[in-house]
């Protein structure tokens, strides 16, 4: 017998990275303010790296869309793979062309990732291991992370472009 809600159960281990950074910069915080010497120092730098791991913690949770989703995905050595039910995949980061947010005929949001000389990726949001994608899209350059964010939590239609490149040439 569980002494909290299955949902607030899945809620606190949703933002449990920003609850442990947001403890870190509370004792950075008393540190630095009723300390002297190098404890003081220490608790200025504490501070500071705990508001930044505070800030992209509440990133990756917002981020993060729960279990449930059909599927496995692995983020390993600049690949992500895909392994699904019915099909799946891989295909190399610095190769990636196109980050789409789609609804597919079931209602349920997933990402369409396109890279060069690759047959495309359909991940559902909630499919295990789908957070780690986060981190994937955090080293995309040009990609706006607060729009990617605001388009996972209301798209404002069934196909939303997050992120595109020119394809690359090899000649």
């Amino acid at each position: 017998m569980s002494f909290l809600r299955p949902e607030a159960a899945a809620g606190l281990r949703r933002w449990s990275e920003a609850i442990v950074a947001l403890g870190l910069s509370l004792l950075g915080l008393y540190w630095a303010l009723t300390s002297y010497g190098l404890l003081r120092w220490l608790g200025w730098v504490i501070l500071a790296l705990g508001v930044v791991w505070v800030f992209l913690s509440v990133r990756r949770a917002r981020f993060a869309r729960g279990m449930g989703g059909a599927g496995i995905v692995e983020v390993d050595e600049g690949r992500v793979s895909y392994f699904g039910p019915r099909v799946g995949g891989a295909l190399a980061i610095p190769m990636l062309v196109t980050v789409r947010l789609k609804r597919g005929m079931d209602g349920e949001l997933a990402w369409f990732l396109l890279a060069q000389d690759t047959t495309p990726l359909n991940i559902p949001v909630n499919a295990e291991g789908a957070e780690a994608l986060y981190d994937v899209f955090a080293t995309l350059p040009g990609l706006d992370m607060q729009a990617m964010l605001r388009a996972l939590n209301d798209p404002h239609s069934d196909d939303v472009l997050v992120w595109h490149s020119d394809m690359r040439r090899l000649h």
